[in-house]
């Protein structure tokens, strides 16, 4: 039966029952109207009007009245709770509550009074959403071609388009792409920056499968399967440009591979996945949205998804490991299988095949696991992820926008995450262009026909749960208006309930009403999670060590001249020679792109790491651990390029106090980019001091003003 989200009001004028506080407040709340009869499905129509803001008040929410109750409803008395608790309780939810729109702002510019504004013209399948989202909270949609000439304030493309530094000409404007994250969510680009923090931090970087890159890794592939051949472990192929579960197979012995010399990731299989009651294996698409790098800046969305397989889940065998609608959850996949299952009412989702990432939550808890430490572990992998790629982001960041001072990109991010038996999260994939569409095409059966010959989309309630907020938060976080939203919000509820509706609660009872009115985005770091990762900053050192001896300009890899030049300047000589450098240069092109041939193109950053890697082992052996060794060859290196007159230390990350100093930090990856920031006496200490005067600082430095070795 289908449903309908109703209007936005206050908990309080719905019920006079206390709600209870969720177990996990990991997802936003609902109204909903109670099932109306069944109705020949429709296409999905999103509304994009703009509610009429209330008469002689500015900056105020619309308040709407509520719906009239349905008619003949046998369930007339008001329920309340999250939306996992009313589910878990199997009663049909007369309203649950949903906030993630407490009214109608128009947002302005403070100095010029005009509306902030959007371009939609390349969003492609997610225009429409976005664009609903936009609407209600004032931004004005405009296109590519409209007469002001004015730049737009956002805009939202599909893909990282060629001519980004065209259409998005202005440094003030945002656009929700970063250059290059496409390429580097891939599978096997994940892998070497995930796999480069390993061999660092061994320890903190255990949740993701060891895996293998072929053609290049086959023979270490093929010698440990057959250590492991007694063992029945299976493996999991992945084409590295493929997507939605397309070419994805099982083997369980090298020998199995299709094609060995075809470009794919091979990763242990994750045998012992948490299932629910009814046997399905699931995972999680949790969605992270990068708000900047400078400063660096993560959040996470508060509601996730669930994605289901469609057959019940066993080890995989000899019989059963082609079955992949028990072994990938993938929707596009599943979808084409006759036991998938749609939700038309959250109410439906409990059972069905995509699910509210709380819903599952509140299940699991009821079976005795920790959700609050599996929740804390998964903001954690999101966290170290972002940091292990955001070397190869700020390169490409440098080399896409290096005539010029560059817009502030944002991203959304999913991150797809499977739960162990035993609890432990680990991270499959990262996909770099999450789906964002709000409906689905309705399948017909053999037994049931649609009502036309041409597929429906119709509106996916989880979806819509999920999605709606996320994008809304996304554009205030990054037009910098969720303070000012969800405040706004707060003092609309509060009033509302103080004035008519809770004449008799206490203050405990606000202070707990204001803290139901939460964003769907939570910062996780710097200031959530920093503490806990600081220390795997650490690779911003060869950053901007590599950008010393890179064309920047033209490409983002280090030639073979270049990494010479960088044994020369930083005093390695005596390490390593000439001809050692060329065989090593070689072995780590194979070992990265599995071809001999492209070793002209130069080392990408993590081959330059490898590299150092291999340095700083035989130039301190001593050292216990590749970071000691590899920390002391950052210092040495620094001390020798002093002496050209290169001081790098400028080139690293600048730590501005937002308060005081025991207050929030920003960091800036990029300090020659920090736009118009008084750095205090406090982070003083993180810059280094003036060059003296006998030597020209700025004499190697490129026209982009980074310090850079001539070759």
């Amino acid at each position: 039966m289908g449903c309908r989200i109703s209007s936005v009001v206050p908990v309080s004028k719905w019920t006079e029952e206390k709600v209870p506080s969720p177990t996990l407040k990991v997802a936003p709340q609902y109204i909903i109207e109670a099932p109306r009869p069944k109705t020949t499905p429709a296409a999905i129509h999103i509304s994009t009007s703009k509610p009429k803001p209330p008469e002689n008040t500015v900056h105020q929410p619309v308040k709407e009245e509520p719906p009239p109750p349905p008619e003949a409803n046998p369930y007339d008395r008001q329920r309340t709770g999250s939306v996992a608790t009313i589910i878990m309780e199997n009663r049909p939810p007369n309203k649950v509550y949903y906030s993630t729109t407490f009214g109608s702002h128009v947002y302005k510019h403070r100095s010029s009074g005009r509306p902030f504004t959007i371009d939609t013209t390349r969003a492609r399948s997610n225009r429409a959403v976005v664009a609903m989202c936009a609407e209600r909270i004032g931004i004005e949609e405009v296109s590519e071609t409209h007469d002001d000439k004015r730049p737009c304030d956002i805009y939202w493309h599909s893909v990282v388009y060629p001519d980004m530094n065209r259409v998005v000409s202005h440094p003030y404007s945002r656009v929700n792409k970063f250059p290059g994250m496409t390429e580097l969510a891939r599978k096997i680009s994940l892998t070497h920056s995930i796999h480069s923090m390993q061999r660092l931090f061994p320890q903190e970087y255990e949740f993701y499968p060891k895996s293998w890159f072929l053609p290049a890794h086959l023979k270490e592939f093929e010698a440990f399967g057959s250590k492991q051949a007694n063992q029945q472990r299976w493996y999991i192929v992945k084409p590295d440009e493929g997507a939605q579960g397309t070419g994805i197979y099982l083997v369980n012995h090298p020998s199995q591979l299709k094609d060995p010399l075809q470009r794919q990731l091979v990763q242990e299989y994750v045998a012992d996945p948490l299932l629910m009651n009814d046997g399905l294996k699931f995972d999680f698409r949790v969605y992270g949205v990068i708000r900047s790098i400078n400063p660096l800046s993560i959040y996470v969305a508060r509601e996730g998804m669930a994605r289901f397989c469609t057959e019940k889940y066993s080890r995989p065998n000899a019989s059963n490991f082609e079955n992949l609608y028990a072994h990938l959850t993938n929707y596009s996949l599943n979808k084409a299988n006759d036991r998938y299952v749609h939700s038309t009412s959250l109410h439906d989702q409990i059972k069905g095949s995509k699910r509210l990432l709380s819903t599952v939550f509140h299940q699991l808890e009821s079976r005795g696991l920790r959700t609050k430490k599996l929740w804390h572990d998964i903001k954690m992998i999101l966290v170290k992820t972002v940091l292990a790629m955001l070397p190869e982001i700020l390169l490409h960041y440098e080399h896409h926008f290096i005539d010029k001072p560059g817009p502030q990109c944002f991203q959304i991010i999913g991150f797809d995450v499977m739960i162990r038996e035993n609890g432990e999260p680990i991270l499959l994939e990262v996909n770099a262009a999450p789906s964002l569409t709000i409906d689905h095409q309705l399948i017909s059966s053999a037994d049931e026909p649609l009502y036309e010959e041409t597929p429906l989309k119709v509106r996916s309630i989880v979806d819509e749960v999920i999605k709606v907020p996320l994008i809304r938060d996304t554009l205030l976080l990054v037009l910098n208006l969720m303070d000012q939203e969800y405040s706004s919000a707060r003092e609309s509820a509060i009033h509302s309930t103080t004035s008519s509706q809770l004449p008799d609660h206490t203050q405990d009872d606000l202070d707990t009403w204001r803290a139901k009115k939460k964003p769907h985005l939570s910062e996780i770091f710097p200031n959530r999670y920093g503490a806990h990762s600081f220390h795997l900053l650490f690779l911003d050192k060869a950053v901007y060590l590599f950008m010393q001896f890179v064309h920047l300009r033209a490409s983002i890899n280090i030639s073979l001249g270049g990494l010479k030049q960088f044994v020369k300047k930083c005093n390695l000589t005596p390490v390593i020679s000439s001809r050692e450098i060329d065989l090593k240069a070689a072995e780590i092109n194979f070992y990265l792109t599995g071809d001999q041939s492209k070793l002209g193109q130069g080392l990408p950053f993590h081959g330059f790491l490898k590299f150092l890697f291999y340095v700083s082992e035989k130039k301190f052996p001593k050292e216990p651990t590749l970071l000691a060794k590899m920390q002391k060859l950052n210092q040495f290196c620094d001390a020798s390029l002093r002496h050209y007159g290169v001081r790098s230390a400028r080139l690293r990350r600048a730590e501005v106090p937002t308060t005081d100093d025991d207050g929030p930090v920003e960091l800036y990856m990029l300090p020659l980019r920090m736009r118009g920031k008084r750095r205090s006496r406090s982070s003083a200490s993180t810059l280094p001091p003036k060059p003296r005067s006998d030597r020209n600082n700025n004499s190697n430095n490129n026209n982009n003003g980074l310090p850079r070795i001539e070759l």
